[in-house]
């Protein structure tokens, strides 16, 4: 689909209009949806039932909240996600006195509930503005030219469309470069409280081992609550602000499900790499990928390594660590999937077959395509190393970026025109580092500078090269000793009272940082234009691609609201092993105390030990406490906390996880590799029961037990 015509998309939200689909695959835009595919996979619900622009419909239960999925499940603006999207707002809520990371966090009522920074934005409706967004860009036009002329239509459509709601919030989101974008239209909620966080030995039970992987044994969710001003509209927190009433919350089966059930879910997967070419995929797997993960994998054994025995710069360090292990893991699952699928190979046989369709089909156009994306992800590789050096530096040094921040927008501060340009500056400055400065650590501030400025500098005639290791770490960490970017508190009342003196900072940091700008700009630079180099061509390759294919050609997931289908159903992700589709609370005791991750302390395990548990807790085929599942659907980063539902449309578990030969999703997928994990229901409600001792939500969901 290049251009969907606004009617057109009116009668696919209304079922009447039929897209081809698999059984299986597929993280589906809403205008995709196939109602009849849908119901004979065994879908009890109309495609209107799931979404329809100004009607009730289950899209309005389900939300983006934080970097997660969630959704409603009472008519008090009660969230359901995951525990690990809410534990970075847990960590820094806690404190030594009051831990809510190792004890759990439980609101005895909605007076008690703690600002947490996880706004929840609400899909309203959307649009097709392809034509707009690609009003006067033509194939003559430079790649830079390009993609202004795209960024200045999209701006204009976004401030049109700001006049005429102005309580919503939008945002243009591209479905195919080049071809195709969507509006998509959006009830942001900033005022955002938690409300029920499981004890960390429950809701990450299994840390870094059991994750991405099956079997899984952990308590994966959180609660939050959205509230509005007196008024019903959103508003930032005050104590006075009311809890949102949902126009649809979900209802919750807790009767249990069984292996072969069809489920679904809607969330907002964050992105995947699907048409991408062949040489992005070799990128990835020689280059980016290693890279990356080599480096978190020593920037996490530092963190530990710091931390231990000190309860303060744990959970100082609490987030970074989590956040960074999640994705080192995920990449070295990539690593494997590519390695073991062929996925490059393969790309490069449909490619060369794609190239020569074009040559002999005497089509100017396409001709240096395939040619053309090699060349330019040759020079990318030849950039990757000292760029994501550079790019390490700034993001695990808050010192360097600090310095960095200073640096470039005090040059923008001073060659500013007028006094509006000036505040306009100003604003960018205080917000770059408000975001991104957090932690300041000195012993890891030394470890990341030493680590990486010898190989930044590897080519460079600075002062640092002559230093030898021992005498580098003295030099770096005198530099330290003495600079200012070094003490959060000066660096934010600074920020705060007289920003424009922080402009004017200087020290030996300042100094190096300045010296290593001009060539990091310079790859920065290079690296922006061969991504416009990239964008350009991607619309013709694509058609390539699409004639090629001559089947499904859905675009890749993009943050946007998504459904995918499947079934609860077992695997077998390597020879002679076969996974079952369920575990249960037998696991977890089975798993406890034998390693670090499998931590449970007694106090927990003994709120675990329930005498005479309600059968509605039980898995029906072995009598325990039922804990998670596993289905075939297709999900990826950003469908973390998305509800699980069955055939009707019922909350039956929170997706957390895929298994780890399917973190190659995000590339490709395929049913006998990609499983997706979900914390059961049944497991929430006894958490919630018997840990967290909270009827009053039981009965908030509409729950007696």
């Amino acid at each position: 689909m290049k251009n969907i015509s606004l009617a057109l998309l009116s009668l696919v939200c209304l079922g009447l209009v039929s897209v081809s689909a698999t059984k299986d695959e597929g993280m589906f835009p809403l205008n995709y949806l196939d109602e009849k595919v849908l119901q004979n996979a065994g879908l009890k619900l109309s495609t209107r039932d799931l979404f329809s622009p100004g009607e009730v419909s289950l899209a309005n239960a389900l939300v983006k909240v934080g970097g997660c999925s969630g959704s409603f499940i009472s008519p008090e603006g009660l969230i359901i996600t995951n525990h690990h999207c809410v534990y970075g707002g847990v960590a820094d809520l806690s404190t030594r006195d009051n831990n809510y990371l190792e004890n759990g966090f439980v609101a005895s009522n909605k007076t008690k509930e703690l600002p947490i920074n996880m706004p929840c934005r609400i899909t309203q409706s959307f649009a097709d503005v392809s034509a707009r967004v690609l009003q006067g860009v033509t194939k003559d036009l430079s790649p830079s030219a390009w993609a202004k002329a795209i960024a200045a239509n999209i701006k204009n459509i976004l401030a049109e469309e700001k006049v005429k709601n102005p309580d919503l919030s939008m945002e243009v989101s591209e479905m195919f470069v080049g071809r195709s974008y969507m509006l998509f239209r959006y009830l942001l909620i900033p005022d955002v409280r938690l409300v029920f966080a499981p004890p960390v030995t429950i809701g990450q039970f299994g840390g870094d081992l059991d994750n991405w992987e099956w079997p899984r044994h952990n308590g994966d969710f959180g609660m939050v609550r959205a509230y509005v001003g007196p008024d019903g509209k959103p508003a930032p927190y005050n104590k006075d602000n009311v809890p949102f009433k949902p126009r649809k919350h979900l209802k919750i089966n807790a009767n249990g499900t069984k292996e072969g059930d069809f489920v679904f879910i809607m969330g907002y997967p964050g992105r995947t790499f699907r048409h991408e070419s062949a040489p992005y995929l070799k990128f990835q797997q020689e280059k980016q990928l290693p890279l990356i993960q080599k480096w978190y994998a020593s920037y996490i054994r530092q963190m530990k390594t710091l931390s231990e025995g000190n309860d303060a710069k744990f959970l100082a360090f609490a987030k970074e660590i989590q956040s960074l292990e999640n994705v080192e893991k995920n990449y070295r699952g990539k690593i494997q999937g590519l390695t073991r699928t062929g996925l490059v190979a393969q790309k490069q046989a449909d490619e060369t077959a794609m190239h020569t369709l074009a040559m002999n089909a005497n089509k100017e156009s396409r001709k240096n395509i395939i040619p053309n994306l090699n060349a330019i992800w040759t020079q990318k590789t030849t950039q990757a190393n000292q760029r994501f050096n550079y790019l390490f530096l700034n993001n695990q040094s808050a010192p360097f970026y600090a310095a960095r921040s200073i640096l470039n927008f005090s040059n923008a501060y001073a060659n500013a025109k007028s006094a509006d340009d000036k505040q306009k500056i100003m604003e960018e400055f205080r917000s770059s580092i408000n975001q991104n400065y957090s932690i300041v650590d000195k012993d890891l501030e030394i470890w990341v500078l030493q680590e990486l400025l010898p190989k930044v500098n590897a080519n460079r005639n600075v002062k640092i090269k002559s230093h030898g290791k021992q005498e580098l770490k003295m030099w770096i960490s005198a530099v330290l000793s003495k600079d200012k970017l070094m003490d959060t508190g000066f660096v934010f009342k600074t920020l705060r009272t007289r920003p424009e003196k922080l402009l004017q900072y200087k020290s030996t940091l300042m100094r190096l940082v300045a010296e290593l700008e001009e060539e990091a700009s310079a790859i920065e630079a290079t690296w922006t234009q061969l991504d416009q180099q990239l964008k350009s061509i991607m619309p013709e390759y694509l058609d390539m691609k699409e004639s090629y294919k001559k089947g499904q050609f859905i675009p890749d997931a993009n943050s946007t609201l998504r459904m995918t289908f499947g079934y609860i159903k077992r695997y077998k992700p390597n020879d002679a092993e076969i996974h079952l589709p369920y575990t249960t609370l037998k696991g977890v005791f089975e798993k406890a105390n034998t390693a670090a991750d499998y931590r449970l302390p007694s106090v927990v395990a003994d709120q675990l030990r329930i005498k005479d548990v309600p059968v509605i807790f039980k898995d029906k085929e072995t009598g325990e406490v039922a804990v998670a599942f596993l289905y075939n659907l297709d999900t990826t980063g950003g469908n973390s906390g998305s509800a699980v539902l069955d055939a009707e449309g019922n909350l039956i578990g929170i997706n957390f996880d895929r298994s780890f030969t399917a973190t190659i999703n995000d590339y490709a997928w395929n049913d006998q590799y990609s499983r997706s994990i979900g914390c059961d229901i049944r497991y929430v409600l006894f958490v919630v029961k018997y840990v967290g001792k909270a009827d009053y939500l039981l009965n908030e969901m509409g729950l007696t037990i």
